[in-house]
């Protein structure tokens, strides 16, 4: 079974206040059952026929499409093998910071950094591409 993905949204259009690379992130609900996923090798038919819940269900999950509500998600992920442990942090305001920083960019300048850091994703993703394994499998 190859690699998988989550579902990441549209592109962002270089206007928007977005300070991160061109496409959004998924939400958190739809990575933790995709990383659920990832470790244990279930299709996602699988682990719908273990949760009792349908295929679409776990599809729309993972596309950002559906939010399950946090027992539902428990449902999910216990059915994978895996207990969420939920707790309390205190807020990291970097996202935050850096997005009051991009309100103020000019839009000029917000479209310059936007084709900057998508030249360094796509010199990232070439570099992914003709890079050897470290270890070999």
């Amino acid at each position: 079974m190859g690699r998988i993905r989550p579902y990441l949204g549209d592109v962002v259009v270089d206007d928007e206040l977005y300070i991160g690379p061109t496409r959004k992130m998924p939400t958190m609900a739809s990575a933790l059952v995709v990383l659920a996923r990832q470790k244990t090798g279930l299709s996602q038919a699988e682990l719908a026929k273990r949760a009792i819940v349908s295929r679409s269900a776990i599809s729309a999950i993972e596309h950002g499409q559906r939010d399950p509500g946090l027992e539902y998600l428990q449902r999910i992920l216990r059915a994978a093998g895996f207990d969420l442990q939920p707790r309390l942090a205190p807020h990291d305001d970097h996202d935050d910071v850096l997005k009051a920083l991009g309100a103020r960019l000019t839009p000029t300048e917000r479209e310059k950094r936007n084709a900057s850091a998508r030249q360094l994703v796509d010199e990232m993703r070439q570099a992914v591409k003709t890079a050897r394994p470290l270890v070999e499998a």
